[in-house]
């Protein structure tokens, strides 16, 4: 798989790297979870296929965004503000996706004018994570010095024998043993093999794991949430903690086998539901 070509604006003395897609007046501004970065192109077809626009950038420390480039999700949503401001996009739904939707949120709270609507894929909340045991296993495998080696030895074994190790790897994905993750992602299975390859750390998923700012009574506006119980990377309790506590919140349970809920069977419910909610925005 080639990752598609992204670029680079510098704002404020950081630089941000993107992605623009389609040529829609309504744009969605993607922010991808732990491990991605804009050059990953994955749980898009929606937004385009509902005639949007795509805005895929990296969050501070991922793929080419400078760590100071956010420090705090605050200070990164005011300057991809900025970078929309100077890109033409004054309608905007805020995409998150996995950890991804604590910057979503956080664009739609300090950009109003800018976000008409939030969508939160498979979303953490405010509340933390990971837990205290998960917390010291991902500081020991996925800090800067390390992430390397982590995800080069996922990456050589998933490109040695997908058919043996990509039950071990999806099952920390899911509620699911991982042989049953895999029968329920069908046709599926090798673009989570594509998904898995292009994952890298940098220095992001230390960022992410800071403690955030909880912005959730400022989202003023419509929020749809997506999620599975079967997600075996963030329990069910973080989007059920958000619809009842976002103003505009309304959340939608999908039936995927695991976190990624765009691949697999039920994909096609997480597909609807986004055209439905930009249908009606």
């Amino acid at each position: 798989m080639t990752a598609p070509a992204t670029e680079i604006a510098v704002v404020d003395g950081a630089r941000i790297e993107y992605r623009r897609e389609g040529s829609g007046d309504r744009t969605a501004v993607i922010l991808h979870g732990g491990h991605m970065s804009a050059s990953c192109r994955f749980g898009e077809e929606s937004f385009l296929q509902a005639g949007c626009s795509v805005l895929a950038v990296s969050r501070p420390g991922y793929g080419g965004t400078d760590p100071e480039a956010g420090p705090s999700a605050p200070e990164f949503v005011i300057r991809l503000a900025a970078l929309c401001a100077s890109l033409g996009i004054v309608d905007a739904t805020a995409v998150g996706i996995s950890l991804g939707a604590r910057s979503a949120m956080t664009l739609a709270a300090y950009a109003p004018d800018l976000v008409r609507d939030v969508i939160l894929i498979c979303p953490t909340s405010f509340r933390p994570w990971p837990g205290p045991r998960s917390r010291r296993v991902a500081r020991g495998a996925f800090n800067p010095l390390a992430e390397h080696l982590t995800w080069g030895t996922v990456h050589a074994l998933l490109r040695r024998d997908p058919g043996r190790y990509l039950p071990r790897v999806v099952a920390d994905l899911s509620t699911l043993p991982g042989e049953e993750v895999v029968r329920r992602l069908g046709a599926d299975r090798q673009r989570v093999v594509e998904f898995l390859l292009s994952c890298r750390s940098g220095s992001g998923f230390m960022i992410d794991l800071r403690p955030p700012t909880d912005v959730t009574s400022r989202v003023a506006g419509p929020v749809q949430i997506l999620a599975t119980r079967n997600d075996g990377s963030v329990s069910w309790e973080h989007p059920a903690h958000l619809a009842a506590t976002l103003p505009q919140a309304q959340l939608t349970e999908v039936d995927t086998p695991s976190h990624l809920l765009w691949l697999g069977e039920g994909s096609d419910q997480t597909a609807v539901a986004i055209r439905q909610f930009l249908g009606s925005g």
